[in-house]
This record gives structure tokens, sequence and C-alpha cells, in this order.
């Protein structure tokens, strides 16, 4: 699909340089679709956030637990 837009050419310049593609066109459609990636993770991480969505992370708080212990051993026998 072709749309017309009309933006300063200061404004051209602008995205060409931050997307580092000369050519109008392509510069500003990579500035749209990272700006819809980056918004799509930004939707799914709100998700998690919020707890609409969630992981099960069995044995994770053990696991954890377990770093933590054999990071302290670690460390004093370093010391020893």
């Amino acid at each position: 699909m072709k749309i017309t837009v009309d933006l300063p050419e200061s404004e051209i310049a602008e995205i060409c340089e931050i997307t580092g593609i000369n050519k109008k066109g392509p510069a500003i459609r990579k500035l749209v679709t990272d700006r819809l990636q980056f918004q799509r993770r930004a939707s799914i991480a709100e998700k998690f956030l919020t707890g609409e969505w969630s992981a099960e992370l069995k044995n994770f708080e053990a696991a954890k637990a377990a770093d933590r212990s054999e990071a302290k051993t670690l460390s004093e026998q370093w010391r020893d």
C-alpha cells in the first residue's frame, strides 16, 4: 500500500540519520516497522507485568537459593 505523507525536510533528514538509510521511503518504512515492533514488545511485557499472562517456572526459587549458596561458598573459599 502506498501513502503520501507530508514531513518537513528536517524531520526526513533526522529519520534518515536515525535509521542509517539515505533513501526517504525505506527510511520511513524502517522507522515505522521498528516502532511497531517496539509497541508489540511493550504490549507483551505489559501483559506479564499486570499478571494477565504468566509463566510458571518450576523450581525457580530453589535453583535461585542454590545459586546463592554456591556463590557464598565459593566466596568464602576464595578468601581462605
